[in-house]
This record gives structure tokens, sequence and C-alpha cells, in this order.
């Protein structure tokens, strides 16, 4: 191909492509930071930091203070200052959360599971959309990962057309007009960044393929309930535990199995860049026995590839630093979309190029549409975490911050609209 087919492909896409791409790119950016935004805008999260987590107090205490919830999943501090977490089912199956004093197991509150994380993770994972499956993928996940394509595609051609690319690192004229200076804008950040968009768009990509491949190791079976027997303390179960994987440090702890004999913890153990189900252990919750232990030097490549996948996608492995480092070459990725899309409408516009608008438009329409249909699902899965189908309570910190990054979505798409009519 020419350097001019490629150029045009690469505008093409972006045009295309470009205003479904900034929707999922600003939603992930801000979804680095969701965490820690609800930490900052709900106080129950909050907790004086501890040496260690009391496990068997946490789980106790939230049983006891909630006795018709059934607890899933018990997560450690997300940094010190954070209570534990806990995720529960009440008695109708709705999903909860619990927060906890990590130190001693008091129990601090309870809300809903719906959050400014839970938020930001399901628009960006699939658009709210977890139903109408294509090839069964549901198509909110099917449209977000397919869009990984185009994304890598747009970064691969504009490394082939742009001739000399190295010179653009540090050019930036902003006294040639507004057209020489949103196309510099375009190439530097674009340039900059192209490692953050080949990385995301392969992680977006396996997402996808995902759904399609092979899971990795599987835990071990339940024993099964010991008739007239009760599980063994979680202190003693996560110590033996702890003996047979001393490098083990426990993050996760999940319950939602002991009844039937099993217990699974997750964490770390020093491994590069893994989520926490890479390093597990499983315990018979009836007689502490160590069922099995997985460590990360242990798996193939394979499987250490689908722990890994989410770190470098999400950037959380570093804490507050790498988050800071992903949050803005993600907000550099969301303009580039928007920029991308904006240069060439207004290229078409000044070449007479008229007949291609219905294209766009038809583009620009199904982007509505999608964005609409994201919308009413939204809707429905916000109604499942209330009780007998109420809205979630959050709290009005939550709920604003929600609904001014809307508006401001909103309004950014319509300016943009505005500009290239």
């Amino acid at each position: 191909m020419t350097r001019r087919t490629l150029f045009d492909w690469h505008s093409w896409i972006g045009l295309t492509t470009g205003l479904l791409l900034f929707v999922i790119c600003w939603s992930g950016t801000v979804a680095v930071f969701s965490r820690d935004l609800d930490g900052l805008m709900d106080r129950r999260l909050s907790a004086p930091p501890a040496a260690a987590v009391a496990w068997e107090q946490v789980y106790d205490n939230a049983q006891e203070r909630f006795p018709g919830w059934t607890i899933t999943q018990v997560n450690a501090p997300l940094e010190p200052g954070y209570s534990v977490e806990s995720w529960a089912e009440d008695e109708d199956g709705i999903l909860r959360r619990i927060y906890s004093d990590p130190a001693t197991g008091d129990v601090i509150g309870a809300s809903s599971y719906f959050n400014i994380q839970r938020f930001f993770r399901s628009l960006h994972m699939s658009l709210f959309i977890g139903e109408l499956p294509v090839f069964g993928i549901p198509l909110g996940y099917f449209i977000v990962g397919l869009l990984s394509f185009p994304l890598l595609a747009s970064g691969v051609t504009s490394l082939l057309f742009y001739s000399r690319f190295w010179r653009g690192f540090f050019r930036l004229q902003r006294h040639k007009g507004a057209k020489v200076f949103w196309s510099d804008l375009h190439k530097l950040t674009g340039l900059w960044g192209i490692w953050f968009l080949l990385m995301i768009g392969l992680t977006g990509v396996w997402y996808l393929v995902e759904w399609k491949t092979p899971d990795g190791p599987l835990p071990p079976d339940p024993p099964g309930v010991v008739a007239g027997a009760q599980p063994l303390p979680l202190d003693r179960l996560i110590a033996n535990a702890q003996r047979a994987y001393p490098e083990l440090r426990i993050n996760v702890v999940s319950p939602w199995e002991i009844e039937q004999g099993l217990l699974e913890l997750h964490g770390q153990d020093g491994s590069l860049l893994v989520r926490n189900r890479a390093a597990r252990a499983w315990v018979n919750s009836y007689t502490g026995e160590v069922l099995a232990v997985q460590r990360p030097a242990g798996l193939t490549a394979y499987q250490r590839w689908i722990d890994t996948a989410d770190p470098l996608h999400f950037g959380d492995f570093g804490g507050l630093w790498s988050k800071s480092v992903w949050f803005l070459f993600g907000l550099g990725l969301s303009g580039l979309c928007l920029t991308g899309a904006y240069l060439q409408a207004k290229r078409q516009r000044r070449r007479g190029l008229d007949r291609h608008r219905i294209p766009i438009t038809i583009a620009y329409s199904t982007t509505t549409g999608l964005l609409a249909l994201a919308s009413v699902y939204a809707f429905k899965e916000m109604l499942t975490y209330g009780p007998d189908g109420a809205w979630p309570a959050i709290t009005p910190a939550q709920g604003l911050f929600i609904a001014l990054w809307l508006a401001m979505t909103i309004a950014t798409l319509a300016v943009w609209a505005w500009k290239v009519r």
C-alpha cells in the first residue's frame, strides 16, 4: 500500500469509530481511579491502618451483623487507611458490600454493590449490555472487544504512513492556525502514546478472544458437606495455607464454598505483573488439609498471560504511580479518538466531499443508537442492585460525580458534532 492509501485507511477508521472509541477509552481512563474516588466519597471505606487483617473477626462479625447474608469474598484494604470490603448476597439474592475495620473486624457499615467503580467498569467492559449474545458473546462485550481492532489498525497505519515520524516528538506549531495546531497535537499525542495504544489494543483483543479460549488451571472440586460438622475457624485454615505457601501474601479470602468444604485464598507472592488470582491456595474447610496451591512460577506461558492481561490493561500493579501513568496516557488516547475524527471530518468538508457524509451519518447514528441502548441496559442493571427493584443507595457525592461525568461526556460529544456540522 502507498502512504496515501494508509493515510486514507487511518482517517476513515478514526472517522467511523472515533466517537464510540472515545466513550470506551474515556470511561476506562476514569475507571483507573474509580476505587479511589469511591474511597473519597464514601467514608465507610475508611478505617485506621492495620499491620495485618483480622480475617476471622471480619468474617464472623459480618455474619453476626447480617445473619441472612451469604458472604462470597473478603478483600484486603486497597491501601493503608482503607477498610476491608466483603461482598455478600442478601436474603433476596441482591449483591451488597460490607465494610469492616481490618484490625478489629468491627463492621463499619454496608452499602449497595453499585458504586462509582461498578458504573465505570460495566460501561467500559460492555456498555452495560450483558445480554443479546453474538457468537455466544454478550453484545456489549462483543462490541467493545471488536473495537480493539480499529484501535490497533489506527496505531499501525499511523506509523506506516507518517514519514520520519520521530521528528514529530517535539513538534507543536501554535501560530499557524487551528488546522495545523490540532493536526500537530494529534500526531504529538499519538507518538508519545503509541506504546499505550498498542498495549490497550492488544489486551482488548485478548478480552474478546478469551471468551472462546480454554480457562486457566481449574480449582479442586469441593470435598462436600460433612453432616453434623462445622467448618474449622478461618484463622486456622489460613495459617495452614500460609505454612504450605509461605510466600503468599493473602489479599482475598473466598468463603463462598466453605460449607461445601472448600476455602479459596488469592494473593501475591512477589511475582511480576500478575493479578491476585495467579497465586492461590485451596484448603479443606472441615479438615484443614491444603488441597492445592498455585504459584505463578509454575504456570505455562499461556496461563501466565491470562493473569497478566489485567494488570497491563488496568495499570493497577504499582499503586498510585502506575495508575497515574495509565490515567495520563488514557486521557491522551481519548483525545486522539476525538481529534482524529474531527480532523478527517473537517478535511472532507474543505474538499467538498459531501457525498461521503452519508456513511459518516450512518456511523454516528450507529454510535448514538448504541449509547441509547447502553443507557437502557444501564438503568436495568442498576435496578438489580436495589431492594425490590428500587434504585441502589449510593452517597450523594458518588451520584453527583457520575451525573457530572455523564453531563461532561454528552456535552463533549455535542460540541464535537456542532463543530463538524
